[in-house]
């Protein structure tokens, strides 16, 4: 989406409606600074005020992301380009998602790697040895379901037997035994159990 096509649609809109931007905020419940924002191209409208904005200034969602007043003509073609872009959108914010997971892994993993590497070469006493391990395994504990909870929701799994691609929900996700991020689970469609990788576009 073209921000900057957006931010000058919203204010030609707005001026076309006689609002000033405070006025338009005061209607929407926010700061005329956050109006100013979407003019600039800054930002874009939150999705929770947008078919409020919509109605404002008397336009549709389409007409917004699009930054122009979409013919009929256009529509289907225009619907289509929205559609395509919020998937490769998705796609960005995926594989995103799946470099913080491995960040955020290797970050939870060093904690456990150096108190374990203490805990087990430094002599010392045993009850000793056992808190630093411990608290190395915190940290890792902690991380974990954050971890799983990413790689549950980035991208899809997809079954080895009949390719049906699918996000799962957390439980399967945490139970399935795996190999890195290639699970053995059980596919909504076809019912079979296989191992199944995650991938993140979807065909």
């Amino acid at each position: 989406m073209n921000q900057i096509k957006i931010g000058r649609f919203i204010a030609e809109r707005r001026k076309a409606n006689n609002l000033t931007q405070l006025q338009l905020a005061e209607k929407l419940n926010i700061t005329d600074r956050a109006v100013s924002k979407w003019e600039n191209g800054k930002s874009l409208p939150d999705s929770s005020i947008m078919l409020e904005l919509c109605e404002i200034l008397k336009i549709s969602v389409n007409d917004l992301l699009s930054g122009e007043v979409v013919t009929m003509e256009n529509y289907n073609k225009n619907s289509e380009e929205k559609l395509l872009e919020m998937v490769k959108e998705k796609q960005k914010a995926d594989k995103r998602l799946l470099q913080m997971e491995v960040f955020a892994g290797v970050m939870a993993g060093i904690p456990f790697a150096v108190c374990a590497v203490i805990g087990l070469t430094v002599p010392m006493e045993e009850w000793k040895q056992a808190v630093i391990v411990l608290s190395g395994i915190i940290p890792l504990l902690t991380a974990i379901p954050f971890l799983l909870r990413i790689e549950q929701v980035a991208g899809f799994y997809e079954c080895r037997h009949c390719r049906h691609q699918y996000v799962p929900e957390y439980k399967p996700v945490f139970m399935a035994p795996h190999i890195g991020r290639t699970r053995y689970m059980r596919c909504p469609e076809c019912r079979k159990y296989s191992w199944q990788k995650k991938v993140v576009s979807k065909d």
